[in-house]
């Protein structure tokens, strides 16, 4: 008790000291200076969303006259009504599929890439300086989309396949690098530790580094996480049955057949006819953008401590 009572009060004398201290002049101008080009930077940043959302929000007509707005001249929720509406189910689907894709890939993304860089980290591995350049020579070469294409769909058959929207991109060789420096920043005496203990190398990677790398781990989560989100060149790849469409491709193919479906309206009737083409262009970036971009404030602590100590360590 004295002793708790004596580093109490030297933490509460250090920690008054620390508030009486006063920064000088310069300090308090440079720190001003650094707030106004962070507060300068968000906003740039932050602008073309809000002008995405305030023009999905618009009337076609006035987005052609006024152009594109934050806050719209004249509200509509037409571009909304076509995605919404008669589109709802498919889009729905296409929702549904996107989010089986990423939470599934994501998982295995993450426990691929922990279980290799964990390999590459085991000194008594031998053939881990091999892994190494396996993994970092595509990191340079490629060897190319034909037998990229091939290899999938007559090998490997994932055409019109749930596993070929994950599978193609269910490793990331920077992702595996930054888990890799991470481990080698978790203390070797930990393993020693439990080997003596009688603990063989899987449960070494399940019970300490797995935990321990919780950081990385959340960072090459999200980092998968929007790949699988964002993704929809395997879709346009592979896939054929409009049931089995991510949210991106098929918003991609209904942009599309609304641009279409516009043109051919025009050539054909001779007069234009007022189809929310921009409108829906911006109101597909917000129904897109929307679930994803929530993640980012439960891992935004994350995101920076990771990307750091993973690539400055190792």
């Amino acid at each position: 008790d004295v002793l708790t009572r004596i580093i109490n009060y030297s933490r509460r004398k250090i920690m008054e000291k620390q508030k009486k201290i006063k920064r000088c002049a310069s300090d308090r101008v440079l720190i001003t200076i650094f707030y106004i080009l962070v507060a300068i930077f968000a906003i740039v940043c932050l602008y073309p969303l809000l002008l995405a959302i305030g023009t999905s929000f618009a009337d076609e007509a006035s987005v052609t006259v006024n152009g594109y707005r934050v806050i719209p001249k004249k509200f509509s929720l037409s571009a909304y009504q076509m995605i919404l509406g008669s589109m709802g189910k498919n889009l729905l689907n296409a929702y549904t599929v996107t989010i089986g894709v990423t939470v599934f890939g994501t998982l295995l993304s993450v426990l691929v890439s922990a279980a290799f860089a964990y390999v590459l980290t085991v000194r008594e591995f031998k053939p881990k300086g091999a892994l190494n350049m396996f993994l970092y020579i595509p990191m340079i070469f490629s060897a190319g989309l034909l037998p990229w294409y091939i290899m999938c769909t007559k090998y490997y058959h994932l055409t019109d396949s749930f596993l070929a929207l994950v599978l193609p991109c269910c490793m990331n060789a920077f992702n595996v690098f930054l888990l890799r420096n991470f481990f080698k920043s978790i203390p070797e005496e930990l393993a020693e530790a439990a080997k003596i203990d009688g603990a063989n190398y899987l449960r070494i990677f399940r019970v300490i580094y797995f935990p321990l790398a919780k950081v990385g781990l959340v960072t090459v989560g999200l980092f998968y996480a929007l790949s699988y989100w964002n993704d929809y060149y395997l879709s346009l790849m592979f896939i054929n049955k409009q049931n089995m469409y991510p949210l991106q491709y098929y918003l991609y193919n209904m942009l599309s057949n609304v641009q279409f479906m516009a043109n051919q309206a025009n050539a054909s009737l001779g007069y234009n006819i007022n189809i929310p083409l921009e409108t829906t262009k911006m109101a597909t970036i917000c129904v897109t953008v929307g679930p994803i971009i929530l993640l980012y404030p439960f891992a935004q602590k994350y995101i920076t401590k990771g990307v750091i100590v993973g690539a400055v360590k190792g």
